[in-house]
């Protein structure tokens, strides 16, 4: 198809642009509503289905995460939705806004960062209006067979698969929903290839210039080599059969059918007779779905077929032909092949499955079905795998439901099963792979040698801070060389100078699509913005453990959040502690590793206790070393009003997805839960809740991975929480070290050293502001200025002669500048 027969790039901006007035128009319209208002509004839209907004049960509704995936989902047809909605709330005002005919919304009213995540959801929404507008104009028999050849290519070029059980029933809107979640950006290089296999060349036409233009990915037989010969065949053998069975009238393949409708099946996904019945297939997709079901033996179960209608003459004939080696027909196509691609790996499977025993078949079935449905997209259910007794059909239940992931997921249970022998019949498997030691895959291997961590300059960041409530900015500016910031742990190398931004952003939203790919986080999210020069690579970091991590590059990737949606990159390096991109594209960027390895992970333990009480209670978090994370946990802790007790961490990794119990050694302690599993939860964490009634001197926290293994303990002591417990007579020692004196307050007595010491001006100007101490404009002038002593100088020419004031400034140091408070106190 040429290029220029497409949408221009013109044409296609301007629908952008047409979906960005439309979003700042629904921003704008339902920024009137009430918090109230707005719960109904996004109630109301649950209340269709198809949209997915479980993640935003929260107490405080953003209003652009109700707007978003609003239009994410229902495109073109928002504000029309939104206005019927807002109808029924009896917001007659806001609809008669809306139905205005334009936006009073103008861009300068939104920032930069506003801005640029509108243009984001709006080429995403424009993307999947396009592929929607294409599916609404296929008949039915075609979209039936465009799922189908979207199943096949999905496999050949090794996307993550949409399970058949649930895209064979899905509407057109369901399934660009769905194409989207799994391909993302690579929605419209999808749609382009299965129209161009459906021979639907002229609704390629509406697909915008440039949607084909990304990196090819590599098919499975490249992936995969030992299986090229094995596809070949499978080749031959279809095309024998196009030939051989040319003849074959409608009633003929009208009988086909109606013998397969009495073949006994455990679900409808794995009816053939449906699939037929629904294309209307002819000769070629019948005999291209024959051989994909019966991929074995798919000669021997035509001939079945042929002789139980009664066509001897057909059977014989295939019999002479399929003596020959290798058969050469006039067909040739890229349909053939991915079918052929398909059957030669179910074929492979089968193979390996004959040498399973009856109990061993049995313990493979139930190791599997945890995993079958992991990734369903709706809330069909077909049978449990432990109810199918054919081999044939949970292979064919694997392959259409896991795509390419039934071999790792087949390796892994064979591994689980003390099988290792039956490994290097599956594709993929590298031979001696078990004996090979892991420090084999090395990153030198692949070009780009690990450098040892002493040959990094360590470079520490400009901090800023917009606001209390928003993640901190990073800035860095570096020479040629390799460089590693001292906050993140981000590394890169340059030839040149190079200046950039970035900050910890939150997984939520991005997980739910990460692990529906079959990922889960292996780093912290970095939202990353080169300004000056040019990175040759990056190294971003990451917490797993890679020693339980097979083929490390194949099981690692680097997610990209665009413009675009979602991309998974391969990397060109693992090291313990970091994995690596040469000559990388920045957005938003994070680790990922393959959903099927529960990896151990570095830890964080983070523990709150709750200040003036008689009693002690203490929160503690278990959670990834993931700093947006822990940023939200120290936010909601603080706004509680608990303070923080600072202890070292887990000193090994620990397994993901286990769980964990708390021992106090206290008898009178509670504890709740009593066990805790180790997840990524990016919105609400789980915490063990401590209740000590009257605690008495120092006691142990133990996190137990079983009642007898204990990977983690600290000492709590009385000075670890000053400002609870029973309070000791003549005042506890918190008082003694003095928010205030008769004299002088202290922060007044260490005048001199705090200005010349202190050097987290912004959080401590952040925590001034957030109490009421600073007013806006004082906050902006104090910021602007250029050096930290000129800040502290200009802080406490703001501080009032009232000590409380002073008092909550010196809250904010102990907590921003602890051991600076803690020197200046041994020095009293």
């Amino acid at each position: 198809m040429r290029e220029s027969c497409k949408i221009s790039e013109g044409k296609y901006q301007l629908k952008v642009e047409t979906m960005e007035s439309m979003v700042e128009l629904l921003l704008e319209t339902l920024g009137e509503l009430s918090p109230t208002e707005l719960r109904t509004f996004r109630n109301l839209f649950l209340r269709r289905g198809s949209l997915k907004l479980g993640w935003l049960t929260l107490e405080k509704l953003e209003l652009k995460k109700v707007v978003f995936p609003v239009v994410q989902t229902y495109g073109r047809q928002s504000v029309e939705l939104a206005g019927k909605i807002l109808k029924y709330m009896n917001r007659m005002d806001l609809v008669e806004q809306m139905e205005g005919g334009s936006s009073r919304a103008k861009k300068k009213r939104f920032d930069e960062l506003l801005s640029a995540e509108i243009h984001r959801v709006s080429a995403v929404a424009v993307r999947k209006d396009l592929v929607l507008e294409i599916l609404t104009d296929l008949k039915a028999h075609e979209f039936w067979k465009f799922k189908w050849f979207l199943q096949l290519m999905q496999f050949q070029k090794s996307f993550p698969q949409i399970p058949w059980s649930v895209m064979q029933f899905s509407n057109r809107a369901d399934l660009v929903n769905m194409m989207w979640t799994m391909c993302a950006d690579r929605c419209l290089q999808v749609t382009e290839e299965v129209l161009m296999d459906l021979h639907k060349s002229d609704l390629v036409e509406k697909l915008p210039v440039g949607s084909s233009s990304f990196k090819e990915k590599l098919p499975v037989v490249d992936l995969w080599p030992e299986l090229k010969q094995k596809v070949k065949d499978m080749e031959s053998v279809i095309k024998m059969l196009l030939e051989e069975l040319h003849d074959l009238t409608f009633w003929d393949l009208e009988d086909i059918r109606n013998i397969l409708s009495w073949y006994p099946c455990n679900s409808p996904s794995l009816s053939i007779y449906l699939k037929l019945l629904g294309m209307k297939a002819d000769l070629q997709d019948t005999m291209l779905l024959l051989v994909q079901t019966y991929s074995e033996h798919p000669v021997d179960k035509i001939e079945e077929l042929l002789h139980k209608m009664g066509r001897d003459d057909l059977v014989f004939a295939l019999t002479e032909s399929k003596e020959k080696k290798h058969f050469v027909g006039k067909r040739s196509s890229t349909l053939i092949q991915k079918v052929a691609t398909m059957a030669a790996v179910k074929s492979q499977l089968l193979e390996t499955f004959s040498y399973l025993n009856h109990n061993e078949f049995e313990e493979f079935k139930r190791l599997l079905q945890p995993m079958i449905y992991l990734e369903d997209l709706s809330e069909i259910k077909t049978c449990s795998v432990t109810e199918i007794q054919n081999k044939t059909d949970l292979v064919n239940v694997m392959v259409e439901e896991l795509g390419l992931k039934s071999v790792q997921e087949t390796r892994r249970i064979f591994m689980d099963m003390n099988r290792t022998g039956l490994l290097k019949m599956l594709p993929g498997t590298t031979p001696g792979i078990k004996e090979e030691p892991l420090t084999s895959l090395d990153p030198v291997d692949y070009g780009s040698a690990e450098r040892d961590s002493s040959s990094w300059t360590k470079v520490d960041p400009e901090v800023d801070r917009a606001s209390p409530d928003e993640a901190p900015t990073y800035s860095l500016q570096s020479e040629a060389g390799q460089f590693e910031c001292c906050v993140s742990g981000l590394r890169w190398v340059c030839k040149e100078k190079v200046g950039f931004r970035y900050r910890f952003c939150s997984w939520e939203g991005h997980m739910e699509r990460m692990e529906s790919r079959g990922y889960r986080p292996a780093g912290p999210l970095l939202d990353i913005t080169v300004f000056t020069g040019k990175m040759m690579e990056v190294q971003l970091p990451h917490w797993v453990c890679i020693g339980d991590v097979p083929e490390l590059l194949d099981n690692f990737a680097v997610l990209h959040v665009n413009d675009c949606g979602d991309v998974l990159e391969k990397v060109t390096q693992v090291t313990a502690t970091h994995v690596g991109l040469t000559e990388p594209v920045f957005s938003l960027l994070a680790a990922v590793i393959n959903y099927l390895f529960p990896p151990r992970i570095t830890c964080n333990t983070l523990i709150y206790y709750q200040p003036n009480t008689p009693f002690l209670k203490l929160h503690v978090y278990l959670i990834p070393p993931d700093p947006a994370l822990k940023q939200l946990i120290h936010r909601e802790e603080s706004s509680s009003g608990y303070d923080v007790i600072k202890k070292p961490r887990p000193d090994k990794p620990l397994k993901m997805d286990h769980g964990f119990s708390l021992k106090v050694t206290v008898e009178t302690a509670t504890i709740q839960p009593p066990e805790i599993t180790l997840r990524h939860d990016s919105q609400d964490p789980n915490f063990y809740e401590v209740f000590i009634e009257n605690p008495d001197g120092k006691f142990n926290l133990e996190l137990l991975q079983t009642p007898s293994e204990k990977v983690w303990f600290c000492e709590i002591r009385k000075d670890d929480h000053p400002k609870s417990g029973p309070t000791k007579v003549g005042g506890s020692s918190a008082e003694a070290v003095a928010v205030k004196t008769e004299e002088e307050h202290f922060v007044d007595k260490h005048r001199d050293a705090l200005i010349q010491r202190a050097r987290n001006i912004g959080p401590i100007l952040d925590g001034l502001l957030q109490k009421k101490v600073l007013q806006q404009e004082t906050y902006d002038t104090i910021r602007s200025l250029p050096t930290s002593e000129a800040r502290m100088r200009e802080i406490f020419s703001c501080l009032t002669a009232a000590d409380v004031c002073k008092d909550i400034f010196l809250s904010i140091l102990q907590e921003k500048e602890q051991y600076l408070i803690a020197d200046l106190q041994r020095q009293e």
